[in-house]
């Protein structure tokens, strides 16, 4: 009985660092905001995925198959997902301020990837931005960089 629990427990941890081994783990909370952007406006569509899959590449200098993995994990795993405050702090604890303006950047061009900004979209960025500390400012000058 103990054998089996072990097992399943076993298991679970091996899954679990195969997942890590993806990416890094503050690749992976950006990736999770990218996603959470994504999703919000409740279509989530294959110009918003590539352009994911994109700012991986070229942002973060991952492989393509390597991108594109981590995108379906992530995406796989986002129903599953109820709060984004961890990803916020790995984010904070990790990158510098300039950096998490780059990030509020990233999520303005995966906002604006289907070429509109809805209510719920808007929300979630006025969120992430404050919970970011990047200011009002900062986030609109990003979001006309995004619009370039």
């Amino acid at each position: 009985m103990f054998q089996n629990l072990k097992n399943i427990f076993e298991k679970v941890k091996q899954e679990n660092n195969s997942e890590v081994e993806i990416i890094e783990e503050e690749i992976h909370a950006v990736l999770s905001l990218l996603i959470e952007a994504c999703k919000v406006d409740g279509i989530v569509s294959d110009n918003e995925i590539e352009k994911i899959t994109s700012l991986l590449i070229n942002k973060f200098h991952l492989e393509p198959s390597k991108a594109k993995n981590a995108v379906n994990f992530v995406l796989e795993k986002a129903n599953e997902k109820v709060e984004i405050f961890s990803d916020i702090k790995v984010i904070l604890d990790t990158m510098d301020h300039e950096e998490r303006i780059k990030v509020v950047e990233m999520l303005w061009r995966v906002v604006l990837a289907d070429g509109n900004i809805d209510d719920y979209e808007s929300n979630l960025m006025r969120k992430i931005s404050s919970l970011l500390h990047v200011s009002n400012f900062e986030t609109a000058e990003a979001k006309k960089r995004a619009m370039n």
